[in-house]
C-alpha cells in the first residue's frame, strides 16, 4: 500500500463521517426544510425557473424522485409552476416567497451549527476549509458535467 492509498483511505473515512454530520441543524433549533427540499430550493434560488427534466438532470435524480420532491414542495407552497417562454410546453418551477423564507430560515439554522463547530478556528482556517470544499465540489461537478451556480 502506498502513501497515496493511505491518504485516500483516510479521506474516504473522513468524508463518510462528514456526510453523516452534514447539514445537521443546530441542536437547539429544527430546520424548516428537510434535506432534499433544502437542496432543491438552493438550486432554484440560484437559477432561472427550471423544468422537471432540468431539475432531474441538475440534481442527478430520476424523474419520479423529482416529481415526488416537487409535489411535496408545491403542497407546502414552497414552489409554484410559472410560465415558460412563449410556446414552451413544459412548465417551469420557481420558489415562492414562502419557499425562500423557509430556505433562509433553514440556512440560518445550518449556519449556526457550523458557527458552533468552527468557533475556535481562525478566519484563515475557515476560509481554507471553505476553499478546499469548493475545489472538491467543482471537481465533482466537472467529472459529472453538471456545474452548480455560485454567486
Amino acid at each position: 500500500m502506498t502513501e497515496n492509498d493511505d491518504a485516500l483511505q483516510e479521506m474516504q473515512y473522513e468524508l463518510m463521517l462528514f456526510f453523516r454530520y452534514q447539514l445537521r441543524p443546530h441542536y437547539k433549533s429544527s430546520p424548516a426544510l428537510e434535506r432534499s427540499a433544502y437542496v432543491l430550493l438552493n438550486r432554484l434560488e440560484r437559477s432561472e425557473p427550471m423544468t422537471l427534466k432540468e431539475l432531474s438532470q441538475a440534481l442527478r435524480l430520476d424523474a419520479s424522485t423529482i416529481h415526488r420532491q416537487v409535489g411535496a414542495l408545491i403542497r407546502h407552497e414552497h414552489v409554484a409552476y410559472v410560465p415558460g417562454a412563449a410556446g414552451e410546453v413544459a412548465r417551469r418551477i420557481a420558489p415562492t416567497e414562502a419557499g425562500i423564507e423557509a430556505l433562509l430560515e433553514t440556512r440560518l439554522s445550518y449556519e449556526q451549527g457550523l458557527r458552533d463547530v468552527v468557533a475556535d478556528w481562525p478566519q484563515e482556517k475557515q476560509r481554507a476549509f471553505s476553499g478546499m470544499l469548493r475545489d472538491f465540489n467543482e471537481n465533482v461537478e466537472r467529472i459529472e458535467e453538471a456545474p452548480w451556480p455560485r454567486g
